[in-house]
């Protein structure tokens, strides 16, 4: 079985970007496990927060990646930006440094806008930002979605097109872990 865990840089109740990750652990492959992390309770990145024991919930979120084969990334765009908080959460995975979650692991990004652009900008930044830290940013196609406030049927992402083109990231993303094993 191979595990994936599925990180959103969105942290309201109604985000369409956690929903989107919430359809995609029901669509999962067999033998694919995607768990969608419970972020919200993560504090802002505080180095003085960052002595043993961490908080708890960065506690949690360390194990989960730890324990992961890869990860999903997925966030919103805010003004042209990659949000505060998606980069809080890579902030706390990027440490401790030299034993940090994130270093090494092979990440799909996913970026969302309700606007036509579907967060690119915010897809180069969170690309950068993992590649200066060590993670695996995956290569090819990125993941883009526009229009995300459009494309739910009773809270599942029902975008077919759009879904095709993540499920075969996700598959581009499954081959990395297999190549990296």
């Amino acid at each position: 079985m191979t595990k994936l865990i599925a990180i959103s840089g969105a942290l309201r109740k109604a985000s369409h970007t956690t929903a989107l990750l919430r359809t995609l652990a029901k669509t999962a492959p067999d033998g694919v496990e995607i768990e969608v992390a419970d972020v919200v309770d993560v504090p802002v990145y505080n180095q003085d927060l960052d002595v043993e024991p961490n908080p708890a919930a960065v506690e949690t979120l360390r194990a989960q990646v730890n324990a992961a084969d890869g990860i999903i990334i997925a966030s919103p765009e805010y003004n042209y930006a990659m949000p505060g908080s998606t980069k809080n959460i890579i902030d706390w995975l990027s440490r401790p440094y030299g034993k940090a979650a994130l270093v090494g692991k092979p990440v799909l990004i996913i970026t969302t806008s309700p606007g036509s652009t579907g967060g690119v900008r915010a897809q180069s930044q969170i690309r950068g930002t993992l590649a200066a830290i060590g993670a695996h940013p995956l290569g090819g196609a990125e993941v883009v979605i526009a229009g995300i406030d459009k494309k739910f049927v009773d809270g599942d992402f029902a975008d077919e097109t759009n879904l095709k083109f993540i499920l075969s990231s996700l598959d581009r993303l499954l081959a990395e872990i297999t190549l990296r094993k």
